[in-house]
């Protein structure tokens, strides 16, 4: 019994096998049609397909080369304003991003103080105006006399003299000190000496200087602009000295990138600019090189250049990084093409240029062209040699063309 159901199980397994066999037989069968149907395939038809293409006219024209480089928008002008004096902050008209004008009341200071400062300088004046007329009631009139004329013809020859280096600046000083004491003690200087006796001079010198610091009480814009990093409140007080502010000239903006020492003599004050903005996309700004630094630094081997940016929509703001194209070389009348336009097989340049069929108006024939290329830029290759200004390069749809191969134009 034991035999028997050792045969049955062997039979068993090996009608197992057998239907297994059977069920991929047929999959195998329908692969080996789909291959002979592709073997079958004429290939001779594909000449019949049409490619739809985008064209470029090739023309004659400058080549302008740029450099690249990075850097920081700046504003033009940014100016920290700071307090002249101490004291507290009594009225305040801004606030940042507040767009002002040149002489605008900005802040104010509380001024009682130096009001108070004023009128005790013009007290002391007055008392140093009638101090003067007592003095000079004391004293006679005494009219320059002829020492005194003679010592003013002897100043101004040693003036001459130092003038053309014919005296030390020693002997210049020794012998003017000496002159003038000689004139003061004729009387020419009488008045001078009046002002001096009776404080007059001191008190002018201040009454100015009151009146200078009343005038600090009163922070105005020295230009148009706009407000940042201000946070102070009325009340606030501030010290002499202390940043209260910055104002900023926004409506032209800069740029300080680095320019490699062997690519500056291309660079030229005037220069043309693109400027592209990480933080504003689709958007190609215009600029010029205004200052170049007469300096290489030694370091990174650059030359530090500023760019001027017009910014008549304010959509700039200073801290933008931009990435700058500067024109450097400007090669004229070359033969130009799309950079998309060139191919390499065979490690050959070559392009396609597109030809009418005289037999057929529905399509045109792609014709190849090798071509010797020259200078290029971002946008165009100038071609030295195989095609003409006027004739046009695909520059789309051309990476599996053959020559002779039929095209349709797109627009």
């Amino acid at each position: 019994m034991k035999v028997s159901s050792k045969i049955v199980l062997i039979i068993f397994f090996i009608v197992i096998i057998i239907i297994l066999a059977y069920s991929i037989i047929p999959t195998n069968q329908n692969e080996e049609i789909e291959n002979k149907k592709d073997l079958n395939i004429n290939y001779e038809k594909l000449g019949d397909v049409v490619f739809n293409v985008k064209t470029r006219p090739v023309t004659k024209g400058d080549l302008v080369k740029h450099i690249s480089s990075n850097g920081i928008v700046k504003a033009f002008t940014d100016l920290e304003v700071v307090a002249n004096i101490s004291g507290y902050i009594n009225e305040v008209n801004i606030h940042e991003g507040l767009r002002v004008n040149k002489s605008d009341l900005l802040l104010k200071f509380d001024d009682r103080e130096y009001r108070i400062a004023l009128n005790e300088a013009e007290v002391n004046l007055t008392n140093a105006k009638i101090e003067y007329g007592f003095f000079t009631k004391g004293v006679p009139e005494n009219n320059k006399n002829v020492e005194a004329d003679s010592i003013e013809q002897e100043i101004k020859k040693i003036d001459k003299l130092f003038n053309e280096k014919r005296l030390t600046e020693e002997e210049y000083l020794v012998r003017k000190q000496n002159l003038d004491l000689a004139l003061l003690f004729t009387g020419a200087k009488r008045d001078e000496v009046m002002l001096n006796k009776s404080g007059m001079t001191n008190a002018i010198n201040a009454i100015n200087k009151a009146q200078l610091n009343l005038s600090y009480t009163e922070i105005k814009a020295p230009f148009s602009g706009v407000i940042a990093d201000f946070n102070l409140v009325p009340g606030a007080r501030v010290n002499s000295g202390e940043i209260l502010f910055r104002l900023l000239d926004i409506s032209k903006l800069k740029v300080e990138v680095g320019v490699l020492e062997n690519e500056i003599r291309y660079v030229k004050t005037g220069s043309r600019c693109e400027i592209k903005l990480s933080a504003i996309s689709n958007e190609l700004y215009k600029g010029k090189v205004i200052y170049i630094n007469p300096t290489v630094d030694a370091e990174t081997k650059t030359c530090r250049i500023t760019i001027e940016i017009a910014n008549p929509d304010k959509n700039i703001k200073p801290g933008m990084f931009a990435n700058v194209d500067i024109e450097s070389e400007i090669l004229k009348d070359k033969i130009l093409i799309p950079k998309e336009a060139l191919l390499v097989r065979d490690k050959r340049n070559l392009v396609f240029v597109v030809e009418s069929d005289t037999d057929n108006t529905e399509y045109s024939l792609a014709k190849w062209h090798y071509v010797r290329i020259g200078e290029q830029n971002d946008n165009f290759i100038e071609v030295q040699e195989g095609i003409s200004a006027g004739d046009n390069v695909i520059i789309e749809g051309h990476y599996n063309l053959a020559h002779d191969a039929k095209v349709r134009v797109e627009m």
